[in-house]
C-alpha cells in the first residue's frame, strides 16, 4: 500500500512514471538539492575585429556548447562573456575596453574572459579594468576548453559532451557562416602590429577546411566567407591532397562540397595572378562577385614607406583584371589616411584613385601609432586635425561610389541571403552575392536559402526589389 504524503513534505519517485511515490530521505534531498542548482549556464561571446576573430569567437562559443552552455538572448545577462578583442589602432583598443566594462555592468557576478590580439599586445592594460576574471592570448583560443574548467570550475559543472571533432559553430543568429583559412602574417608592413600578436603566416589542413564546410552545409549554410590574415598565400605541398595556391583551394571546395557559394574576404593584390584570375572567369555564380583588395595608400611613394610589394599602377591593373573577368563584380579597398609623412600630393593621389572608378566602397583609416611598429618612429607626424579632415573627404566619396554602384544595379537580378535569422515581423536586410545591401520584401522568412531578386529602386545605403522564381 502506497504511503501517505504528510503535509508539506517533498516526495520523489526513485523508479519513474507509475512508481510508487515515497517521501524524500537524506540522500534523495542531496540529489534535489543538486538537480535545482544545476541549470543551464548562459555565455555571451562578443568580438570586435575582424572575420577572422568572428570566425574563432564562433568556434569558442560551440566549445563552451559542448559544456552544456547556451547563448544568452539579447538583453539576457549571461554567467559568462567572452570578449574577443582587436588592437589594429588605438580606437580598436578603447572598444574593446567599452566592450569588457559595458559586460561588467551588466553583470557584476559574471565572469568576464578577455581573448585575442588586444590580450597579445597589451595584457596590463587589460588586467587593471576592474570585473576581468581571465586573459587568453591568440595561441590560448584553441585551449579554450582546457583552461576554462581549470580558471572557472564554478561555472563547468559536467563533462563536455564527445563527438567526432569539434563542435560545429552555429554563428549565432547569422545565416552566413564564416572559415577561417589561414592565420598570421609575413608581410611586417611598417604600420602594423598584426605579426607580432598573430604570428607567422600558417595554413589549416585542406582536408579540415572541407570537412568542416561540409558540415556546415548540412547544417544548412548556403554561403560560406573564407577568411584569414593573407590568404591568398595559401598551400599545401606537404601532405594530401597536395594545394599549390589559393585559386586551387578554391576549386576543391567547389568539387568536394555542395556548398552553394563562397565569399572571399580581405585579399592583399600581389596574390592576384593569372590563375585566380581564371578561377574568377569559371566559378559559374558559385564565387562571390566582390572582393576586398587591400589598397592603404593611393600613393607608390607612401606605399613603399608602408613597406606594400606592390605600386599604384600594379593595384589597378589587378583590381581593372578582376573586374574585367566578372560584370557586376564589386570591389571595396582599406585605405589609411595621415600615414607620417603623407604630403597633399601623396593624399590627392589616394583621393583620384578612390574616385577613378575601380573602387565601389571604401573602409577608411586613420592611421595611429603602434607601439614596437617602424612607422611609430617615422618623423613628420602629421597633425590630427588634417587626418580628420581627409578621413572626411574619403569618407563622402565611399558614400558616393556606394551610391553609383546601387543604382547600377537597377534593373538586375541578384542572388541574395537575409542576414540574420527571423526574429519577429520585420523587414530584413539581405546581402547579394556582389555584396549589394538589400531590403527585402515584407513577409520574408529571413531563413539561409538564397532568393533571387530583381531590383527596382537604389538609395544610397542599400537597394529593394521583388522576389522573382
Amino acid at each position: 500500500m502506497p504511503r501517505v504524503q504528510p503535509a508539506g513534505s517533498l516526495f520523489f519517485s526513485r523508479s519513474g512514471l507509475g512508481a510508487n511515490i515515497l517521501p524524500l530521505d537524506a540522500s534523495d534531498l542531496r540529489i534535489l538539492v543538486i538537480m535545482r542548482e544545476t541549470r543551464i549556464k548562459t555565455v555571451s561571446v562578443r568580438t570586435t575585429g575582424c572575420r577572422l576573430n568572428q570566425y574563432e569567437s564562433e568556434v569558442m562559443a560551440a566549445e563552451l556548447f559542448r559544456f552544456g552552455f547556451r547563448r544568452a538572448e539579447p538583453g539576457e545577462p549571461a554567467d559568462l562573456y567572452i570578449i574577443n578583442t582587436c588592437t589594429i589602432t588605438h580606437r580598436a583598443d578603447q572598444s574593446s575596453r567599452n566592450m569588457i566594462r559595458r559586460a561588467v555592468r551588466e553583470n557584476a557576478e559574471a565572469k568576464i574572459v578577455v581573448a585575442g590580439c588586444y590580450v597579445d599586445n597589451d595584457p596590463d592594460a587589460i588586467s587593471q579594468i576592474e570585473g576581468v576574471d581571465v586573459l587568453l592570448t591568440n595561441t590560448d583560443k584553441d585551449r579554450l576548453a582546457e583552461i576554462l574548467p581549470r580558471r572557472l570550475p564554478e561555472l563547468f559543472d559536467r563533462l563536455p559532451e564527445t563527438g567526432c571533432g569539434s563542435a560545429v559553430p552555429d554563428f549565432g543568429l547569422h545565416n552566413r557562416a564564416w572559415m577561417k583559412v589561414s592565420d598570421g602574417c609575413n608581410q611586417n608592413c611598417s604600420y602594423c602590429i598584426l605579426p607580432s600578436v598573430r604570428g607567422r603566416l600558417r595554413h589549416r589542413d585542406a582536408d579540415e577546411i572541407l570537412c568542416e564546410i561540409d558540415a556546415l552545409t548540412r547544417a544548412g549554410f548556403q554561403e560560406i566567407v573564407l577568411t584569414g590574415l593573407n590568404m591568398g598565400y595559401y598551400r599545401q605541398l606537404d601532405r594530401q591532397p597536395e594545394v599549390r595556391s589559393f585559386a586551387e583551394l578554391c576549386r576543391l571546395v567547389f568539387e568536394k562540397t555542395d556548398v552553394s557559394r563562397i565569399r572571399l574576404s580581405s585579399l592583399e593584390p600581389q596574390t592576384l595572378n593569372g590563375d585566380f584570375l581564371r578561377l574568377c572567369r569559371e566559378s559559374d555564380g558559385r564565387l562571390c562577385r566582390h572582393f576586398h583588395v587591400s589598397l592603404q595608400s593611393g600613393s607608390s611613394r607612401v606605399l613603399r614607406l608602408m613597406r606594400r610589394p606592390y605600386d599604384r599602377d600594379t593595384y589597378i591593373r589587378l583590381v581593372s583584371d578582376i573586374k574585367n573577368a566578372r560584370p557586376n563584380t564589386i570591389i571595396g579597398a582599406d585605405i589609411i589616411v595621415g600615414f607620417p609623412g603623407e604630403t597633399e600630393t601623396d593624399f590627392d593621389e589616394s583621393r583620384t584613385l578612390a574616385e577613378f572608378g575601380l573602387i565601389d566602397y571604401l573602409h577608411v583609416f586613420s592611421y595611429s601609432d603602434r607601439r614596437g611598429t617602424p612607422a611609430a618612429d617615422i618623423p613628420n607626424k602629421i597633425k590630427p586635425d588634417v587626418i580628420k579632415e581627409r578621413n572626411a573627404i574619403l569618407t563622402r566619396i565611399s558614400d558616393d561610389l556606394r551610391l553609383q554602384a546601387n543604382r547600377r544595379q537597377v534593373g538586375q537580378v541578384l542572388d541574395v541571403i537575409a542576414e540574420y535569422r527571423k526574429i519577429d515581423d520585420r523587414f530584413h536586410w539581405g546581402v547579394a552575392d556582389n555584396y549589394i545591401r538589400v531590403k527585402l520584401p515584407d513577409g520574408h522568412e529571413g531563413g539561409k536559402e538564397i532568393v533571387r531578386v530583381k531590383i527596382t529602386r537604389a538609395l544610397e545605403d542599400y537597394v529593394e526589389g521583388e522576389v522573382v522564381s
